[in-house]
């Protein structure tokens, strides 16, 4: 097992290295750079020095190659620099919205995990009836609903029934976990029924061809409990793809919800990035890349763990 992780944990290093490189040059191929857009509204009064001086004080004037050592490096010691069109430290920039996007996933996921197994459960036990169909009903809704309308009819519906709106403005949870719930259980809910959608669909698939093989027509045969027969045999063998998908919608959700997080007011990693592209601020735009790679890297290590324990011959191999 010790030897399947560090495999695994060793094949995350490569990767993450790929991630820098291609976005640190990707980055460099836009045209223009954050001093241009700074002094765009300039045009004629800054003169080409003024210009260069500029770039050399936050390093664009180096060579490519010795700006991504040098940036590297600081990746490497946790050290993103500062944001070229703020001037304020990446970490500072980062910290308050990533605390609130990894927040409304986890609800997000929490919500929509709750819903996805039972769910997917009973429509493949009720395969072909009218349980079976409702499901799978709800499931093509939400998937043909994007999370934004259902936010908007959200507000619109606390609005004209109750006279209510969830608050606009953000209060982190150790300051007042109530009010911070009232405001993202919305967006949670919103986005969590989409992505119970999604993983509903998938934990239906798996059940129902997890419930044809013949270890489960032996079980049955046997005399063992339909309880039984779910949780220790189809259940666990059918939530390894079940996983896959609630692990990449997991890590898609920390900067993925651009426009939900403009729809509920929220200042979140999604709309960071926006800002960063539009003033092409390089440093901040590389570590939100960095940080979203490096979720989808860590999330998918962890689900390798539980693939392990979960199929011992995963971990065996």
């Amino acid at each position: 097992m010790s030897k399947y992780l560090v495999k695994r944990f060793l094949l995350m290093l490569p990767t993450l290295l790929g991630v820098a490189l291609v976005t640190f040059l990707l980055i460099r191929v836009i045209p223009g750079d954050v001093v241009e857009l700074r002094y765009s509204g300039d045009r004629g009064a800054v003169s080409q020095e003024i210009l260069d001086q500029e770039r050399a004080r936050i390093g664009l004037d180096q060579p490519v190659w010795k700006q991504f050592v040098t940036w590297l490096w600081g990746v490497v010691r946790l050290d993103f620099g500062t944001s070229m069109w703020t001037g304020a430290p990446i970490w500072e920039e980062i910290k308050l919205r990533f605390t609130l996007s990894l927040q409304v996933a986890i609800m997000a996921t929490i919500l929509s995990v709750m819903l996805a197994i039972p769910l997917g459960v009973l429509a493949a036990l009720k395969q072909d009836t009218w349980v079976d169909y409702a499901v799978r009903i709800f499931s093509i809704a939400g998937l043909a609903m994007p999370s934004f309308w259902l936010g908007i009819v959200l507000i619109l519906f606390l609005l004209v029934v109750f006279k209510w709106l969830p608050p606009m403005v953000y209060t982190p949870f150790w300051v007042n976990p109530w009010q911070n719930m009232l405001q993202l259980v919305w967006p949670a809910l919103a986005v969590g029924y989409r992505y119970s959608a999604v993983a509903t669909r998938m934990t239906r698939s798996a059940m129902l061809e997890v419930l044809r093989e013949d270890y489960i027509r032996t079980a049955r045969a046997k005399g063992l409990m339909q309880k039984l027969i779910l949780s220790r045999h189809a259940l666990k063998n059918a939530m390894l793809p079940v996983m896959t998908v609630v692990a990449i919608e997991f890590a898609f959700l920390i900067g993925g919800l651009v426009v939900t997080e403009q729809v509920f007011n929220l200042n979140g990693i999604g709309l960071l990035f926006v800002q960063a592209v539009a003033h092409r601020d390089y440093t901040l735009l590389q570590a939100l890349v960095m940080l979203v790679a490096g979720m989808f890297i860590f999330v998918n290590f962890l689900m390798d763990v539980a693939y392990a324990w979960i199929d011992p011959r995963i971990r065996y191999r």
